[in-house]
């Protein structure tokens, strides 16, 4: 028993003197942290920042021409019953109508007026839209046609509504790209 005790205390003035001597792998002592604090915010900095990122953002017309190419592109896609390509076309035209609204929830009449973009969009991404959709999924020429000039008038709304009825969209009479093929056999 004596033995035991010896053993024991020895191992424990071992185990003592080996943690109050040798840090743990992977720690430090207190003495050896060094503080570390938040760093200052360069205000100067951040307001340069966004206002570069302000001057290299497409403007609303840069991002209604892509709208307008890829609604382009669906209607020939669709004529030619191409659906997956339609159904890319029609995913390509709302995600760019997104991004402008994400850009620019509302905007300004000519007048001055404050329009939602927002609640213009909602409403069509509620009807015209989904029926839209609709004809793609269904593969049908005969709900694409009326759907597609629905969705046209949609627009036309919308720009009316911006103070801008000079742009009134059309259903187009020539591709806006020859590059692409509309036929379902390219696909």
């Amino acid at each position: 028993m004596l033995k035991s005790v010896a053993v024991f205390l020895c191992g424990a003035l071992i185990g003592g003197l080996i943690v109050w001597k040798v840090p743990a792998l992977g720690q430090t002592s207190a003495k050896d942290q060094v503080k570390t604090e938040t760093p200052a915010i360069d205000l100067t900095a951040l307001n340069n920042d966004v206002a570069r990122l302000k001057s290299i953002t497409p403007s609303n017309s840069h991002i209604m021409e892509d709208v307008g190419f890829h609604y382009s592109n669906l209607w020939f896609a669709g004529q030619k019953k191409n659906w997956p390509l339609a159904m890319f076309y029609y995913n390509e035209t709302r995600n760019h109508i997104r991004w402008l609204i994400q850009k620019s929830p509302t905007t300004k009449t000519p007048e001055g007026e404050v329009v939602n973009l927002q609640g213009i969009f909602d409403g069509l991404d509620t009807s015209s839209l989904p029926m839209l959709k609709k004809s793609i999924e269904d593969k049908s020429i005969d709900e694409f046609t009326p759907a597609y000039k629905l969705m046209l008038d949609g627009c036309f709304s919308c720009h009316r509504s911006a103070g801008r009825p000079y742009l009134h969209p059309v259903v187009p009479t020539v591709p806006p790209q020859s590059i692409i093929s509309y036929s379902p056999e390219a696909s």
